[in-house]
């Protein structure tokens, strides 16, 4: 039974597709949908509240235009001073700017939801004042999940050797595209992969200096259509970001049953737990030691990666469905 209509906003949605709120935003529908919220993406329907997940001009034009009709407002603070930094390319100089707009603009909301105690702490740090709840982007566990099929063809089709480490994300500097290259050229005998567009436009000329010497043995997919097959064809789930605000693609590689090695950043404190459920490391020295030994240890590398599952599974779209409907009903 259908009890509340809640509208999913995001200006730019083509752009959008592919990205961190791109995916969230199409896991809150589903999650929503799944504890009976209806769901619209039209801003101009009837609803009985709006979650905004986009920070643009038009995102807060729609979120004054909520406010002035009494409908309640929700913003997710997909989007940090912190995380814009090394992305596209002049983004670190316009970062430190966009501080003052965040905080008028997440202080529209009457709630706000970040995806980790980690982010409501940098969004505090700002000196928003709105009400904030932490609930996890989640993961889809009915796509996400391991496929023998999809790993042979996938690793067939691109002539995948070895043990393969890989990461998923757009290829910025930020995400630790030059760390993952150099480790890529420490093990030439394994194939890495890196899954994800390169906006050859918008990224620094490091960057595009860079992906044009790489390695031999690594492979940039780019855009990959079905996602889930070349999760699938990957070993180990290598990722040295610099700064997250939770990470959907080790929630999704997690659902795939992949040990994680990820950079020791505080967003992870809670809920990665160092040689539980992932292995964390501080420098490339580190994420060497950490791939050597479960390149060579499988019995650690399963053991790992039954953990991380169990762990995905705490992050399941009907758990933040279940989350997301009652911090509305705070509110309506």
């Amino acid at each position: 039974m259908v009890d509340m209509k809640a509208c999913l906003y995001g200006e730019l949605t083509p752009v959008l597709r592919g990205s961190g709120i791109g995916t969230a935003i199409e896991h809150q529908k589903k999650a929503l949908e799944l504890n009976g919220v209806e769901v619209t993406r039209g801003h101009r329907d009837k609803y009985d509240i709006i979650d905004i997940n986009t920070i643009g001009p038009r995102s807060a034009y729609v979120a004054h235009k909520m406010r002035w009709k009494n409908i309640p407002v929700t913003i997710h603070t997909h989007t940090t001073v912190e995380d814009l930094k090394d992305s596209f390319r002049y983004s670190t100089t316009l970062a430190p700017k966009l501080k003052g707009y965040l905080k008028y603009f997440y202080d529209q909301a009457d709630l706000l939801i970040s995806p980790s105690e980690y982010t409501q702490d940098v969004i505090r740090a700002y000196g928003v004042t709105a009400d904030i709840k932490v609930i996890s982007n989640g993961v889809d566990t009915d796509r996400f999940k391991p496929n023998a099929g999809n790993q042979m063809q996938f690793r067939q089709q691109h002539k995948l050797e070895g043990i393969v480490p890989y990461c998923v994300g757009h290829v910025f500097k930020r995400k630790g595209v030059l760390d993952f290259m150099e480790l890529a050229n420490t093990f030439p005998k394994n194939s890495f992969m890196w899954i994800g567009r390169i906006y050859k436009d918008l990224v620094d000329r490091e960057i595009q200096n860079a992906v044009k010497k790489k390695p031999d043995n690594l492979l940039f997919t780019g855009y990959v259509k079905d996602v889930t097959e070349a999760y699938c064809a990957g070993d180990i789930f290598l990722f040295p970001s610099y700064c997250e605000n939770q990470g959907i693609s080790i929630l999704e590689a997690a659902a795939c049953r992949k040990p994680l090695i990820v950079r020791d950043l505080p967003v992870y404190t809670g809920w990665l737990e160092d040689g539980i459920n992932c292995l964390k490391a501080k420098n490339n020295q580190e994420f060497k030691k950490h791939l050597t030994t479960l390149i060579e240890d499988q019995k650690f590398r399963n053991k790992l990666a039954k953990k991380a599952y169990e762990m995905a599974k705490k992050h399941s779209l009907e758990k933040v469905g279940k989350e997301l409907k009652n911090a509305y009903q705070t509110i309506v």
